[in-house]
């Protein structure tokens, strides 16, 4: 096939489930029939942001896709499948040191690895115009609107005034996602979406920052995470998490406040700004010593207004897709954001590359996948979503059961120890392997395409 005779696929957005996407389909395009334009906002693809937990589930992805090897070298220990320490939980305002809770145990544990060594290694490996299947990178690209056409290819229109087509439009804009909102704004009944099409604050403020693993040595030459463990520091409407990054030689510090009122609410402002050390200790003055160290090792504190999204129930129709953020934009609690993301797009790149689609995709194939993408991906995007916030009310001791409990307090053992449960079995999803969900996804795409055969 000609590049004019293949099939256009544009994504919007070059983030991580852009770049895994474009990956993706230049592993699995055996036939070739793809042509890939990635638009990004940004003039340069910087490497930048803090700490994402990795865990199993998505390193195996990364292998299939052929780039794991180049991260491996950033984690604090080789991948394997025993049962490892996710985090050290403790109840850090407990009296007069903090209090252990339990380990937070599951097979291959985690893989804390710092976003710029992720976002790097896929740089590396994204396709090229050279590439089996071609793909160019235009930044400063903004997209504003966007036209689909039953039969036609896609209009995109950007803010620079230029124009583009494309047989098929991914999403993959983060979570203040354009294409999202019109997205949704063009369903038969928008009005049921209309909560979905903007993030909603989380009610939640989060301090972020990295700490130089030699720092913290000088500051507090006991310090648990010299020995690489990864802990989770939690109290009434507080919680903290803390990874080595980098192979070892940073940690990762989030650190977040809790105001159940503000819970899916509207905020104006800015999402992040700087804040300081003095404020970062105001806000959780009375915890543990190991803690006040971390706070003290944090020099530039950045303080984020956490948002997410409210579920909705249809992630693709007729020529458009969406993919990571744009879909399901979640808080942090689990760590699960970037991860939800890859599962996208590495489904759909098996979708878009599975035998049964012809080597030009009718409107009526593009129509099967858009059903098994939806079928395979709604629940669990949006079921991640779900978990992710209720994973905070267990950190934050959200329930009845708390309700008269503030920080500081002594809290009944028993109390502190069924919510440690809850919050490891939340994590039970980490050890799964992707393929499964891949053949039940390319097992209802061949019934689709070829109903006869399944007879």
């Amino acid at each position: 096939m000609s590049e004019q005779e293949k099939t256009r696929i544009a994504i919007v957005g070059a983030g991580i489930a852009g770049l895994v996407l474009a990956i993706g389909l230049n592993e699995f395009d055996k036939d070739r029939r793809y042509v890939i334009d990635i638009y990004e906002n940004a003039p340069e693809l910087s490497e930048i942001g803090a700490g994402i937990m990795m865990y199993p589930k998505t390193l195996h992805i990364l292998e299939e896709i052929g780039v794991a090897e180049t991260l491996i070298p950033c984690f604090d220990h080789p991948p394997d499948e025993i049962p490892r320490v996710i985090f050290e939980a403790r109840k850090a305002d407990h009296k007069p040191h903090g209090k252990k809770i339990m380990d937070i145990i599951q097979n291959g544990g985690s893989l804390p690895v710092h976003r710029a060594d992720l976002q790097r290694s896929l740089m590396t490996h994204m396709p090229t115009s050279d590439s089996p299947t071609p793909c160019t990178l235009h930044l400063s690209m903004c997209l504003n609107d966007y036209e689909d056409s039953p039969t036609g290819p896609v209009t995109l229109h950007f803010t620079n005034g230029e124009t583009r087509t494309c047989d098929i439009l991914i999403g993959a804009d983060g979570i203040k996602s354009t294409i999202r909102k019109l997205f949704l704004s063009r369903l038969p009944n928008p009005e049921k979406y209309e909560r979905s099409m903007d993030p909603v604050w989380a009610g939640t403020y989060a301090y972020r920052g990295l700490v130089s693993m030699d720092e913290l040595a000088k500051v507090y030459p006991g310090h648990r995470l010299l020995g690489l463990t990864s802990s989770l520091y939690i109290s009434k409407n507080k919680y903290s998490v803390v990874y080595p990054v980098s192979g070892g030689r940073g940690v990762n510090i989030v650190a977040t406040t809790f105001d159940k009122s503000k819970e899916n609410t509207v905020r104006e402002g800015p999402w992040v700004v700087q804040s300081t050390e003095e404020e970062f200790a105001k806000d959780f003055a009375g915890w543990e010593d190991e803690f006040q160290a971390l706070i003290k090792c944090t020099k530039k504190p950045m303080k984020w207004a956490l948002h997410n999204l409210e579920p909705f129930d249809i992630f693709a129709k007729g020529r458009v897709f969406l993919i990571g953020d744009s879909a399901h934009g979640m808080v942090p609690h689990l760590g699960a954001g970037a991860g939800t993301g890859v599962d996208d797009s590495y489904v759909l790149a098996a979708l878009l590359t599975h035998s049964s689609v012809p080597l030009a995709p009718s409107v009526k194939d593009i129509e099967s996948i858009v059903d098994v993408y939806n079928t395979i991906r709604v629940p669990r995007g949006s079921g991640m979503l779900k978990a992710s916030v209720d994973q905070g009310h267990l950190y934050y001791f959200e329930g009845k059961e708390f309700d008269n409990y503030k920080e500081g307090d002594d809290v009944p053992w028993d109390l502190v120890l069924k919510t440690g449960v809850g919050i490891q079995d939340n994590w039970s999803w980490t050890p799964s392997d992707p393929r499964i969900e891949r053949r039940k996804a390319e097992a209802l795409l061949e019934e689709k395409q070829n109903p006869r055969a399944m007879l």
